[in-house]
């Protein structure tokens, strides 16, 4: 991982080089860095004008004539050869910024949008919002449990703080689902220019979707730099976490991978485990049975070689996709068994690696890294928020459920088309019946589809029959045989369903949750003081962007709730019972609105056995951000 840093150059800076690079990239980019080098909004006047945005999904890009490209060019080398000295610190000032914001994303922004642009693009770090007038005690301790994304931002906002803290994973190294997923063709379905912490923008991608051992070694490279392993105790499971009242602090019980328990304290837990970890296995008769070679995607044997054989792929979600798009070429047969089909859109590149460009000048010329950063968020993340809301007269009548809804619809039918030939047989078992959203959307990783119209490759429209020694019997009676079956079947929901939690006079969350977990801010609940949950119920963006938003925002949420109790002081702080109630109130009447409640007839993990979503927030990603800049102190009993 390479981290991005404002100054004039990187190693082996070469002013000819450097120009022939930025006579590729997106003018619209390069005027607000050159803004930014040189402090001066006049340049938006003189260039501006002679740069026209044309979509390239989910993006606008800028393009102009090479003439006035040149011309940006020849300044931006002429302002890194000579900065101005101040130019730093206008570069980040919000109003200044503001006036950026057309340019570099191509579109007009409100706003309120400004003080989270600046924050997601990397350009200022989270800014505090209560008062800093007393520390945090040096006695509060934090155990956080987990060393995947969510640990790791959560440490660093620790960190910064002067937080002491330890991290729990039962792992021996950091990653969480990227180090221990491995499947063939395991990627991030987020764009890899967004998807990192805003404080480490990494300008080395060398994939738009990078490949989940690139996303593991980014996340590698944040421990070893900021020295995490220093706190973190590997190969340590959490079993259970007690309130203990008398000390006001959480019991925290473990065992080691050589089966030895503990017991530790901490004054604050924050739960950094994400709900998806334990593998759903298909409730098929004679699943046991099969003779050949059986496993689970989460569970992937590194030794299993694919190549010649009669291969069955069971699911058709993210995770089978990938897989078959990476195995199509290997196998003698593939037989794909969906249960339900999922909206798929296409990829919009002949190829997902990230130019040359690109990289050199995410590397080389400050600023340039953080606006592809924010021009990704931006691409996915409000501008997409009316997909997910109905609008009840257009529903009536359609199978998607409002007019932006339906553009991606017809995107996704016209890919269907395209590939399958409209009307034909295979067309029929790929579209769903259901508006887009109602699951989780589909990237083509670019051969799925494609997969789909091999010789060699069968579709079949229903969840195998029976299972039997030597392969599937399909729902019409016929006989697969195989040498291998891969369950792509997804994991259980598990809202920390797997470890004993007690809260207050030893309730347990899993008593006060049931089948229908439910969270304040923070993923805080009352009875349980001092605990935060990371991958809170109702917290996931299901519109855009992706968990290392909501993570980021969590972790400083979670300082600020700390510095109220210092501000205070306090020992404790516990949502009340009415604020927690009318925050999920609220959460469940917005999410009324919402696709997720207006397509009964799709599978999806985002419902719990309840049949209430449980996993998407209804809300804006700006409204998300702004509920979690600072506790509302009248919601809290603060000890």
């Amino acid at each position: 991982m390479t981290a991005v840093t404002e100054t004039a150059s990187g190693p082996g800076y070469d002013p000819a080089e450097l120009r022939a690079n930025l006579m590729l990239a997106d003018a619209g980019v390069l005027l607000c860095v050159l803004a930014q080098l040189t402090g001066d909004a006049g340049v938006l006047e003189r260039f501006g004008r002679k740069i026209e945005f044309v979509a390239d999904p989910p993006e606008q890009v800028g393009v102009t004539d090479r003439e006035t490209l040149a011309a940006l060019a020849e300044e931006i080398v002429a302002a890194l050869a000579a900065p101005s000295p101040d130019a730093a610190e206008r570069a980040v000032d919000r109003d200044f910024f503001a006036q950026l914001l057309r340019w570099g994303l191509g579109s007009e922004v409100d706003d309120e949008q400004v003080d989270l642009l600046l924050e997601q693009g990397g350009f200022r770090p989270s800014q505090p919002t209560l008062p800093r007038t007393v520390e945090i005690p040096q006695t509060t301790s934090m155990a956080i449990i987990g060393a995947g994304i969510a640990g790791i931002a959560v440490a660093l906002a620790a960190a910064e703080a002067g937080v002491t803290f330890q991290i729990f994973d039962r792992n021996d190294e950091v990653g969480g689902t990227w180090l221990t997923t491995t499947y063939p063709g395991i990627g991030v379905d987020t764009p890899s220019a967004y998807y990192s912490l805003s404080r480490e923008v990494n300008p080395g991608w060398t994939n738009y979707y990078p490949q989940g051992a690139e996303y593991q070694s980014y996340l590698v490279a944040l421990a070893d730099k900021h020295r995490l392993r220093d706190h973190i105790r590997f190969r340590t499971e959490v079993e259970a976490l007690w309130w203990d009242e008398a000390r006001n602090q959480w019991e925290i019980h473990t065992v080691d991978g050589g089966g030895v328990r503990e017991v530790s304290h901490a004054s604050v837990v924050v739960t950094a485990a994400g709900y998806l970890n334990r593998p759903r296995w298909p409730d098929v008769k004679g699943r046991d049975t099969f003779a050949g070679v059986s496993v689970h995607s989460a569970q992937w044997d590194s030794s299993l070689d694919l190549a010649g054989k009669k291969v069955a792929v069971i699911g058709a979600g993210c995770t089978a996709v990938q897989i078959v798009d990476a195995c199509v070429d290997e196998v003698e047969h593939l037989t794909v068994f969906q249960r339900q089909p999922h909206w798929v859109a296409p990829r919009k590149r002949l190829t997902d690696d990230v130019p040359d460009h690109r990289r050199y000048l995410g590397t080389h010329l400050p600023y340039y890294a953080k606006w592809h950063r924010l021009k990704s968020y931006w691409g996915t993340a409000d501008n997409n928020y009316k997909v997910i809301l109905q609008d009840p007269e257009w529903a009536a009548e359609h199978l998607s459920i409002s007019p932006a809804n339906d553009v991606l619809l017809q995107l996704c039918l016209g890919y269907i088309d395209r590939m399958f030939g409209a009307g034909s047989e295979l067309a029929k078992k790929v579209t769903p019946d259901f508006a887009p959203y109602g699951k989780r959307i589909i990237r083509d990783p670019g051969g799925y589809y494609a997969a789909l119209t091999r010789d060699h490759v069968d579709v079949e429209a229903a969840e195998p029959a029976e299972i039997n020694a030597r392969g599937i019997v399909t729902a019409d009676g016929r006989q697969i045989d195989l040498d291998v079956i891969i369950y792509a079947t997804g994991y259980h929901l598990d809202f920390l369903s797997t470890v004993d939690i007690r809260g207050r006079d030893g309730r347990k969350l899993a008593d006060e949750w049931g089948d229908s977990p439910r969270a304040y801010r923070g993923g805080t609940v009352p009875g349980f003081p001092n605990l935060f949950i990371t991958s809170a119920p109702n917290y996931s963006p299901g519109h855009g962007a992706g968990a290392n938003f909501s993570m980021e925002v969590l972790a400083h949420y979670i300082i600020e709730c700390l510095q109220l109790m210092a501000l205070r002081g306090a020992t404790t702080i516990e949502v009340t019972r009415e604020a927690f109630e009318s925050y999920v109130d609220g959460i469940d009447d917005a999410m009324s609105r919402t696709v997720w409640c207006h397509t009964p007839n799709a599978h999806t993990y985002y419902r719990s056995g309840s049949g209430r979503v449980v996993v998407a927030t209804p809300f804006r990603l700006v409204d998300l951000w702004q509920q979690h800049r600072a506790p509302i102190e009248e919601d809290f009993v603060l000890r």
